[in-house]
């Protein structure tokens, strides 16, 4: 009896271990989908942005604010704002023109996630 009941202790510490560690990949999962699905929301909103020319940038999408279109896409609280290191607001546009833009949202757990996508534009 006492070997039974040893067997079935050890059984259930080898069963909770197995299922702590399914939970914990169920959250890297859903982790990993949401930053996929940031980076394809950047990407895409990156090619709109540089449909314009580099003075227009800086009027059509200001620093600072978040892009119309990008709030809430397919993130709880995602909004993506873009900035452009170099440039003051109502001076020259710098040639070439870095492009930072950065979406943040709410994981699962309404944590605060990131994520940044940067490239240059040229005249």
């Amino acid at each position: 009896m006492l070997e039974l009941v040893v067997a079935i202790a050890i059984l259930l510490v080898a069963t909770l271990a197995a299922f702590g560690s399914q939970v914990k990949s169920f959250e890297l999962m859903d982790s990993s989908r949401d930053a996929a699905s940031a980076m394809t929301d950047l990407e895409v909103c990156m090619e709109e942005i540089l449909t314009r020319t580099a003075d227009e940038m800086p009027v059509a999408f200001p620093p600072g604010t978040s892009i119309p279109g990008y709030d809430g896409l397919h993130l709880a609280s995602e909004r993506i704002v873009p900035q452009y290191p170099g440039y003051v607001a109502g001076g020259a546009v710098p040639d070439p023109l870095e492009i930072v833009l950065t979406a943040t949202w709410n994981d699962g757990r309404s944590r605060p996630q990131r994520a940044t996508l940067s490239t240059i534009k040229t005249r």
